[in-house]
């Protein structure tokens, strides 16, 4: 049935009737399978999960703590897990969040809700970088934020581009609220925003009032396994940043945390009571557990070595294949590299990739202003390394199709 003839679509709140997003049809596509060469959706490989470990945990919290385990939690999260989440932010940053000022959410999205709720009334600005993640923007348009662009070069985000922002005649009277931005591994590009970006970030959101929404999703993820100083330990008065563990544990435990200034931590927990309640104790206690008998951080080296081999066959690979076609990211860190093929609109070309066997998301999307674009993402978390030069043959076919 379509909408126009569905008696209740016209009921249908305005921000639904936009059908589904472009994050949907990411996620469509990466569960479609059907002999397709996937570099779409940025999951982890389900190879890498200890799943015998995990059972015997979740098997053990479920005898010992049952009244803990399956039971509601708190908005805020459950006591354990949130000193366990405490010192894991000390582990990497030479900070430790305050009891008060550290939420466990359910996973990363969950956190941008929630601060979302919190601080954004209708037509508040958010600046993003460009490109960014495009389930942001998804989120921050829901809860009737605009999302301003940035500027990105080839090193990542150029702080002084919200100095540009906040002087565009375009503003009017209502000011940006915060600023959100992926140091680590940026999905899409891959960059790794160098310590001295960083610290001009913080500079200029101090001077003119803005917070600044650190997503650190793959800050783990770094194959040297180095971390560079985090925009929360450079400014942890002018940063809340968010984590989540879908990366590197599992995303169907929907596990990530926030923390920052006590104040806007509060305003997220009281959100929270008004979306999912409370985080699954489930899984928190699973974390918990993992966390605290070092299970979690033994498990990274071997996640490091086994994205930094798909990363390095998939660089070889654009080396043969693609050298005098387009350009492309390098990533140190994380699932993604970004690529630029000029003269070819990026969204024409998923389509007759698809129709070559072959999945990537194309750029536009990853742009606030959804603009078309020469640009294209590939996450190559779950490629087989021997399917690497396969896949980049059927984009070179591809290119080709759309160019002839």
């Amino acid at each position: 049935m379509s909408a126009a003839s569905d008696v209740w679509f016209p009921r249908l709140a305005e921000r639904a009737q936009a059908g589904p997003s472009e994050l949907s049809a990411v996620l469509a596509l990466a569960a479609s399978g059907g002999g397709l060469v996937d570099f779409s959706g940025g999951f982890p490989d389900p190879a890498l999960f200890d799943t015998r470990l995990l059972a015997e945990t979740a098997s053990k919290v479920i005898e010992t703590r049952p009244e803990v385990a399956l039971q509601y939690a708190s908005n805020t999260g459950l006591p354990g897990l949130r000193e366990a989440l405490r010192q894991d932010v000390a582990r990497t940053q030479a900070v430790t969040p305050a009891e008060d000022a550290l939420i466990v959410t359910s996973g990363g999205v969950d956190a941008m809700t929630l601060i979302s709720k919190a601080m954004l009334n209708v037509g508040d600005a958010v600046l993003v970088e460009a490109p960014s993640y495009l389930g942001a923007f998804s989120v921050f348009r829901t809860h009737e934020g605009r999302c301003l662009s940035m500027r990105n070069d080839e090193h990542g985000l150029v702080p002084d581009s919200v100095l540009d922002v906040l002087e565009d005649a375009r503003m009017g009277a209502s000011r940006p609220k915060f600023v959100y931005v992926i140091p680590d591994f940026q999905n899409p590009s891959g960059l790794r925003l160098s310590e001295d970006r960083r610290e001009r970030l913080v500079e200029i959101c101090r001077q003119h009032g803005l917070l600044i929404l650190e997503d650190v999703a793959y800050r783990d993820l770094a194959y040297d396994g180095s971390y560079l100083r985090s925009i929360y330990e450079i400014g942890p008065d002018v940063t809340v940043q968010i984590g989540t563990f879908s990366k590197t544990f599992t995303p169907g435990t929907r596990m990530g945390w926030a923390c920052g200034p006590a104040t806007v931590i509060d305003a997220m927990a009281q959100a929270k009571t008004n979306t999912d309640q409370c985080a699954g104790a489930l899984g928190q206690c699973i974390l918990e557990s993992l966390l605290r008998e070092g299970h979690y951080t033994q498990a990274l080296p071997r996640l490091r070595e086994a994205y930094a081999t798909r990363a390095g066959a998939l660089m070889s690979a654009f080396d043969a294949g693609l050298r005098d076609t387009a350009t492309w990211t390098v990533p140190e860190g994380g699932f993604f590299t970004w690529l630029d093929i000029p003269g070819v609109d990026t969204r024409r070309l998923a389509e007759v990739a698809v129709e070559n066997g072959l999945a990537f998301v194309p750029g536009a999307p990853f742009f606030a202003d959804r603009t078309t674009s020469s640009n294209l993402r590939m996450s190559f978390s779950r490629t087989p390394t021997d399917q690497m030069v396969e896949g980049v043959e059927r984009l070179v076919r591809s290119i080709e199709a759309v160019r002839a």
